[in-house]
């Protein structure tokens, strides 16, 4: 990624959660930028996806993912954590949020699902969810989608990152979340990639749109925009640190 960069005035720690399918590896990029620049950060796999796929069982849930976090969390001692979740990802940080709030110190939702409590994933995400709920799942796990239906139009990507998807529990899917019903009063931030048809996340960004307590930003790129358009994907998260100071990223980014 080409950018100049001038020092970090406050670095921070940032956790970044992927999305169902993929893994860590998914942040990559991303981090090493973060990370050029002074920053903590931590990518973990969730259990059964990306390097921790030899882990998956039919038992695991959104429960579990939870838990994956928060132990990473408690277990490095981190703090004033600015927790990021992708996709299903933002599954995973409403209820790590709801876990430990003291330990967050800003969240972004990154093209993702932002649930209510009592709500699960396939409640938000219209005919796949109801597939979701009615198919029969060979080992309680489902497929990879296709990459084209996410708005990946980049053939050599598409070869790349599928072969790199593994199968996601279902029951992460149909797991309600445990959400805190009133948020703590820290940053947070939505991001809605709006290049691609059919995206879900929509609901999330009028929702917030005109929220006073919420970012709300647009990328020009489709879902996974962290490979699509690393560099405004690298804009968001170093901007969402309170205290952070940088200049010289680029990208097709529109803030509100």
């Amino acid at each position: 990624m080409a950018a100049s960069h001038i020092p970090v005035k406050r670095p921070r720690t940032y956790v970044l959660i992927h999305g169902a399918w993929h893994g860590g590896w998914v942040w990559k990029e991303t981090a090493t930028e973060l990370r050029y620049l002074g920053h903590e950060v931590y990518t973990p796999s969730l259990t059964g996806l990306g390097d921790r796929a030899h882990l998956a069982h039919e038992g695991i849930t959104l429960d579990t993912h939870t838990d994956d976090i928060v132990n990473l969390i408690r277990m490095e001692q981190l703090s004033d954590v600015v927790l990021v979740g992708w996709s299903y990802g933002g599954m995973v940080v409403s209820n790590v949020l709801a876990c430990i709030p003291e330990r967050i110190g800003a969240v972004m939702y990154f093209d993702a699902f932002v649930p209510e409590s009592g709500k699960c994933l396939a409640d938000y995400a219209g005919e796949k969810g109801r597939v979701f709920r009615e198919r029969t799942w060979p080992d309680q796990r489902v497929p990879p989608f296709p990459l084209k239906a996410f708005g990946v139009t980049d053939e050599k990507l598409c070869e790349r990152v599928q072969k790199r998807l593994v199968c996601q529990p279902l029951q992460t899917f149909l797991q309600p979340s445990k959400a805190l019903a009133e948020r703590p009063a820290i940053p947070h931030s939505y991001v809605m990639a709006a290049a691609y048809d059919g995206t879900p996340f929509q609901q999330f960004y009028d929702k917030f749109n005109h929220d006073p307590g919420w970012s709300v930003h647009t990328l020009n790129t489709g879902h996974l925009a962290m490979l699509t358009d690393p560099v405004g994907t690298f804009g968001l998260l170093a901007d969402v640190a309170p205290g952070f100071n940088h200049v010289g990223y680029a990208g097709e980014v529109s803030r509100r």
